[in-house]
């Protein structure tokens, strides 16, 4: 019986992983840079998100999130398999994020045995892959019977966002300028989905009424599906996250529903007054 090797995971901090989950399946979590005006302000892993979206406020040029550099990776994966470990290193969509081209070149670098991801969803969809994978290496699973069940919640992950407040998605492109101006001169709020590895605009029009009538809709197609998790995000007051909260909870009451503030890789991306809804199917 050939020994088997043991595998240790490595993530990015955009995946909304608790501390308690992190300890029980030693998880290593990237901790990249905050930018400001080109300087590092601080660390990701160092940094609430209430205390990260208060800066995105008071900031008129917005804070980035730096890269982990390919040279860091390499040390990360080196340290972390000098004992003969696998690594498995899951990473944000690279819609999102640098992290998992970085990883693929460090892990051609690396003296360790690398697998690096790409998850292709956003960060609590990360999540759930990570979580997936830590739950099978406990199991004694290798990395060759861990990558297809990943994939498996990979494509049974769905993920919904609406924005209020329009800079940041046009500054990353998800809607063009001229959408951007005259969206933000008719008080105008998008809804958009992320699938296949990007993001699509789905809906737009005046804020509550056509974000309410937006998730009645969705809620009442999501009846048709087996929902095992729902993951609500925000990035600003929770007080619209408590609302979809107890719209879910009343249609969907036997299924787990978590509230968490948006990270700062997601807020920078998506903006503040945006909600997040991710879910899994069984």
């Amino acid at each position: 019986m050939n020994e088997m090797k043991n595998i240790k995971i490595v993530t990015d901090s955009a995946a909304h992983i608790a501390n308690a989950d992190i300890q029980t399946y030693g998880i290593h979590v990237l901790n990249p840079p905050i930018l400001m005006d080109g300087k590092v302000f601080g660390y990701v892993n160092k940094i609430s998100s209430e205390k990260f979206l208060q800066l995105f406020d008071s900031c008129k040029n917005k804070p980035i999130i730096g890269d982990i550099s390919v040279a860091e990776l390499t040390k990360i994966f080196n340290e972390l398999g000098e004992d003969g470990s696998q690594i498995l290193s899951i990473h944000l969509s690279d819609k999102l994020s640098s992290s998992y081209n970085n990883a693929k070149t460090a892990a051609s670098k690396s003296t360790s045995e690398v697998t690096v991801v790409n998850s292709r969803v956003t960060a609590a969809g990360l999540a759930y892959q990570v979580l997936k994978a830590g739950q099978l290496v406990t199991k004694n699973q290798s990395i060759t019977e861990i990558l297809p069940q990943m994939a498996k919640i990979r494509d049974n992950t769905r993920i919904f966002f609406s924005v209020r407040n329009n800079q940041q998605i046009v500054n990353n492109r998800i809607i063009s300028k001229l959408q951007g101006f005259l969206g933000k001169h008719a008080n105008t709020a998008y809804m958009l989905n992320f699938k296949d590895n990007d993001f699509h605009l789905l809906a737009h029009g005046s804020k509550d009424e056509s974000l309410n009538e937006f998730w009645k809709n969705q809620f009442r197609l999501m009846h048709d599906d087996c929902i095992v998790k729902l993951s609500i995000l925000h990035s600003g007051t929770s007080v619209r996250a408590e609302f979809l909260r107890d719209m879910l909870t009343n249609e969907f009451p036997f299924v787990p529903i978590s509230i968490v503030p948006t990270n700062p890789e997601m807020t920078t991306f998506i903006g503040r007054e945006s909600t997040g809804v991710t879910y899994l199917l069984g």
